[in-house]
């Protein structure tokens, strides 16, 4: 039978406006509704990230032997065929088929497709007569039906009052995907809405033999994620269970490709995670991470930042990349119920870390992207926030360290004086208190895990940390967008010296208030540069888009008294590292298993 591997793509108004990540065209080119309409000589290629074909992953993870082009079109084109591969930052291309084709109406065209020699393939159309149109395209195999992996999806969104973007998904993955007739994975899948916020009403949301809603604890994302985990292991539906974030925007396309991929998918790789890239809601074309390495105290973003308007880029993301601990962000990633049990189910977390300590736990550097499957995401760097990074973030972190045994003593108490030194250098002294509550956390072992008053222990955390406002709101400060770029472009030329001097003295905190000038301004998130604190009285401290900031003054009797209880942690998880480690691993297989679990959700036996 003919099984459409990959079908066409075009911009649509309300997901994507990028038109380069769908074709390029000339000027005598215009799309007009699901078509492109040539005036003569117009040319448009499909060297893009949604419709170029990824030869090389499917070659390697699936059982792809052959390879056809289906373009259906009206008028007279020249179609030629291409393969290119990723060489030095640029897109090596080759031309291995060119065809005529002449159409006075509406007509299927099929060319066969050389996959014998390098990595992504796709086409590009010239008009030779005016008002050629162009309807659409696929790539399909020639395969047995028996040939076919049995592939039943779960798709399981974890919420809490986000009402709007809830609904939204929803009703676009019904109507555009699982309603539609187009595509081959439209029957094989289920949505499961975990709510826990319990505010969803089952009536609005609820699509009988579609979409399921289970009111929940507010556990978490790792929490809610396991219900549905739990949920879907129960039922006999889905061979595979597939997360993704609530706020993210997905073209439904991306939920056919995985349909399709893992119904060919090998044997050998039958285990293996498919994750999803995340691309910036702001910057549509911009690539923030498509997939990641744990190295205990930092991630490796791989494939961080690119502009995917470009085919070069295009290629260098489907590049293979060899990072310890590999992992899949749980914003889109599809796990085999091969691998996922009712023995293996997540840590409780709550928040941050889930994702990492289950891709490190199962995958064994087995995950797998594959161009056009990614989600928009609103991007790290504009929600930065200390609760999520020094509380939640690290305290997880170094508790999957001590169960994975990745690291060791010395990287925890370096990490830790990291940490708290960036945050006490830069005044944000309620940063620093949540790092060292999350340390007397860990020191609890694991029932503070098993115990935990979730909602209480996030309410009374989130009031520590800075609170950001309107920067229009700080008045009498001559504040500008230009000057601030300025400062933060500024090149900061330190001495080995002058870097000693901050270093010795917590980056001016032991020195008298003569050195000290009135004020000045800073970034805060990620990128913030302690240079830009040292010896000011206050530091208006903004977030990169000139939005929000925090009015942060160095306090150094609250610093002196953080960096006494910051020396007395760091000596108590130093002694009692050891002893931690053995009493997380030894408790591990029982909190990751259904009995556990349902008890913590307060589910019926």
């Amino acid at each position: 039978m003919k099984y459409i591997v990959q079908s066409s793509m075009l911009p649509k108004a309300e997901v994507c406006h990028e038109k380069k990540m769908y074709f390029r065209a000339d000027s005598r080119v215009r799309q007009q509704g699901n078509t492109l309409v040539f005036q003569e000589n117009g040319t448009c290629d499909f060297s893009t990230y949604f419709n170029s074909f990824s030869l090389n992953k499917w070659l390697h993870y699936t059982r792809l032997s052959n390879l056809f082009l289906r373009l259906t079109v009206q008028g007279t084109f020249i179609v030629e065929i291409y393969s290119a591969y990723w060489y030095r930052e640029k897109a090596i291309k080759e031309c291995i088929g060119s065809y005529t084709v002449n159409a006075l109406e509406k007509e299927t065209f099929e060319f066969p497709v050389d996959i014998s020699r390098n990595d992504n393939v796709y086409f590009t159309l010239k008009a030779i007569s005016p008002n050629a149109v162009f309807y659409d395209f696929d790539y399909y195999t020639e395969i047995l039906d028996t040939g076919l992996n049995s592939v039943n999806i779960d798709l399981v969104m974890c919420t809490f009052k986000r009402e709007k973007y809830i609904k939204r998904n929803i009703n676009l993955i019904v109507h555009d995907f699982l309603g539609s007739d187009r595509f081959n994975g439209a029957k094989h899948f289920h949505i499961k809405v975990v709510d826990n916020g319990q505010t969803l009403d089952p009536k609005e949301i609820e699509v009988p033999g579609l979409v399921k809603l289970y009111p929940n604890l507010n556990v978490g994302g790792s929490g809610g994620f396991c219900r549905g985990m739990i949920e879907s292991l129960h039922d006999d539906f889905a061979s595979h269970i597939l997360f993704m974030d609530d706020d993210v925007l997905v073209q439904v396309e991306a939920f056919e490709k995985t349909y399709t991929f893992l119904s060919l998918l090998k044997q050998e790789h039958q285990k293996d995670f498919l994750g999803g890239a995340m691309l910036r809601l702001d910057q549509k074309n911009i690539q923030h991470e498509s997939l990641a390495g744990f190295e205990g105290n930092h991630l490796i973003s791989l494939k961080q930042n690119i502009n995917l308007n470009a085919y070069a880029n295009v290629l260098f993301s489907e590049k293979p990349e060899m990072v310890a601990h590999v992992y899949a962000g749980w914003w889109f990633c599809c796990i085999p119920k091969t691998v996922a049990t009712l023995q293996n189910l997540p840590y409780p977390f709550f928040v941050r870390m889930d994702d990492i300590e289950y891709s490190v736990r199962n995958l064994h550097n087995n995950a797998i992207t594959l161009n056009g499957i990614a989600v928009w995401h609103e991007a790290f760097d504009k929600k930065y926030s200390t609760l999520m990074e020094n509380y939640f973030m690290f305290k997880n972190n170094l508790v999957g360290n001590m169960i994975h045994k990745i690291g060791g003593r010395n990287l925890a108490v370096k990490y830790l004086f990291r940490r708290f030194a960036h945050d006490i250098f830069r005044y944000d002294y309620g940063g620093a208190e949540l790092l060292l509550d999350g340390v007397e956390n860990i020191l609890k072992g694991p029932d503070f895990y098993k115990n935990v008053d979730t909602v209480k222990d996030l309410k009374d955390h989130a009031a520590k940390q800075v609170k950001m406002q309107p920067v229009m709101s700080y008045k009498g400060l001559n504040l500008s967008y230009d000057a601030f770029q300025n400062d933060l472009n500024r090149q900061l030329n330190e001495s080995k010296l002058h870097k000693l001097i901050r270093w010795l003295t917590w980056n001016g905190h032991f020195l008298p208030d003569c050195f000290f000038k009135p004020f000045g301004i800073a970034e805060y998130g990620y990128s913030n540069r302690a240079q830009m604190f040292f010896c000011r009285k206050r530091v208006l401290a903004c977030n990169p888009n000139f939005e929000t900031a925090a009015d942060l003054a160095i306090d150094k009797k609250r610093a002196y008294k953080l960096i006494a209880r910051w020396f007395r942690l760091s000596r108590q998880l130093s002694a009692n590292y050891t002893a931690l480690e053995k009493e997380y691993r030894k408790e591990f297989q029982t909190m990751t298993s259904e009995p556990f679990w349902r008890k913590y959700l307060k589910l019926e036996p």
